[in-house]
């Protein structure tokens, strides 16, 4: 039961069907599923299906979530600290633990990245029909929050090169917007494609395609040892891999993310070097050159966005200097931020540090170091794993680290598609536990000190480059 209610919430999360088909959303479907994995996971404890029940990111995924509600129950009062602590921090851990018990073997656990493979491939492919739409004009509307957005409705079929064409003697009183219309009522963003909810954004969807690859190259490109299947099923295997993975390159070229393009580099380079050494250079370069050449966007585009994220890191690390104890709470960095702006801070650890405080910020690097070095000691375990957990343990190695480069231009620190990869990395725990019981993964004092000191870097990283910046302005 766990299993497949842990399927069906990361179907929900990453599809959002309730906003494709809206009468769906009287079903509250992420809540229904959220319960039933909880559910699901007692009943399992109680007939003693679930051990071990332990990972070492248990006691960092709780502190922070305690050090959440805190923070913001501190800043805000206790009635929005228990509902934004809840929303932000507690949901978000909830699904970790839905795919950390769910994936409980190890033919589950390859269900679950199956799932997000094919969940990749289906959002890849609508972002690049989006793409090769001709773009439309759309009217733009105020929403409940005061912003203009894209009302789907008003489009009236004629095509556009600016929005500023749309206005050919037609309602000079309103607001156009000329952009590309997908499929399951997706549209562009500045012409480039996205999906919907946690990827709404196109630099989001670049970074979760880039993360899925390398977990596509250890179950969807099986080895030439690989003796569960046979020749012909790998030749399809392969075939089919390989069109999933053109179609993401294709995805992320059209989505124009310059955070995108790096993920794709630390994904290829460190998958094809650590196993083809200096042949995996060239594999590497082969594979992320297209994105690189064809990818990102115009001068002007880049320098402006630049110039917005530049402004929200000098804020932000203004802010963090003046409440590095306390933060300001979840969810406020846009309301307190001194700026015209008024967005989130678009970098997941001065997010993670403004929000809630320093001793925040090294409970949720301390989750994600845990995460990052459960498939590192396995890879450091002698030969007395298997091939296949060794490919799975290089693969979520791989992809965690692209993650880890990507929201640094993102504010993900709350999202929970991370705390999926946060999952994924516990299931691999557990059930690497359950084969050797000497298998552990100790987080000490050394552990700590180099979370620490890695957090005073970038946090005086980023005051020094923000400072510069302003100085040469």
């Amino acid at each position: 039961m766990t299993f497949f209610a842990s399927l069906a919430l990361v179907f929900v999360l990453v599809i959002r069907p309730q906003e494709i088909w809206p009468v769906l959303g009287v079903l509250r479907l992420l809540d229904v599923f959220t319960g039933l994995c909880v559910l699901g996971v007692l009943v399992e404890m109680a007939l003693g299906r679930q051990k071990p029940l332990y990972t070492p990111q248990l006691p960092w995924v709780g502190l922070f979530v305690l050090t959440c509600y805190f923070i913001t129950a501190l800043n805000l009062g206790g009635g929005r600290g228990i509902e934004l602590g809840t929303n932000r921090a507690l949901f978000p851990s909830i699904f970790m633990l839905a795919v950390m018990y769910g994936a409980r073997t190890l033919d589950r656990l390859k269900g679950m990245i199956w799932l997000l493979l094919l969940l990749g491939a289906f959002v890849s492919a609508v972002a690049v029909h989006q793409g090769n739409q001709p773009a439309q004009c759309l009217e733009k509307v105020m929403n409940d929050e005061g912003q203009q957005v894209i009302d789907l409705d008003t489009a009236d079929g004629r095509e556009c090169g600016l929005a500023g064409d749309c206005r050919d003697g037609i309602r000079f009183d309103v607001e156009w917007g000329c952009e590309r219309l997908g499929l399951f009522k997706t549209f562009t963003t500045g012409r480039r494609v996205r999906w919907r909810g946690q990827l709404d954004d196109p630099n989001e969807l670049s970074v979760f395609i880039g993360a899925i690859f390398p977990l596509l190259f250890a179950l969807g490109m099986p080895s030439k040892h690989s003796e569960r299947i046979g020749q012909g099923a790998k030749t399809v295997l392969m075939t089919i891999s390989l069109a999933v993975l053109g179609l993401g390159l294709y995805a992320v070229i059209l989505s124009q993310s310059r955070g995108g393009q790096l993920v794709l580099g630390t994904v290829f380079g460190i998958y094809f070097v650590s196993r083809y050494r200096w042949k995996g250079l060239v594999l590497a370069v082969i594979c992320a050159l297209p994105v690189v050449l064809l990818g990102g966007r115009s001068a002007a585009e880049a320098d402006e966005s630049a110039s917005e994220r530049i402004e929200l890191l000098y804020e932000g690390i203004s802010m963090f200097f003046k409440f590095p104890i306390r933060g300001v709470g979840v969810d406020q960095f846009a309301d307190r931020v001194d700026s015209p702006i008024h967005l989130t801070a678009h970098n997941s650890y001065l997010l993670a540090a403004t929000e809630t405080g320093f001793v925040g910020f090294v409970f949720w690097s301390l989750l994600f170091w845990t995460s990052f070095k459960i498939p590192l000691t396995v890879l450091r375990r002698d030969a007395s794993l298997t091939q296949e957990l060794r490919s799975l343990a290089m693969a979520m190695l791989v992809s965690l680290a692209g993650i880890a480069v990507g929201i640094f231009f993102l504010s993900f620190t709350y999202k929970q598609l991370l705390f999926v990869w946060f999952g994924l990395a516990g299931a691999l725990y557990r059930i690497v536990k359950q084969s050797d019981d000497t298998f552990h993964v100790k987080i000490g004092w050394k552990d700590v000190v180099g979370v620490v000191g890695g957090n005073v870097t970038i946090l005086g990283l980023l005051y020094v480059y923000t400072r510069l910046k302003a100085g040469s302005s």
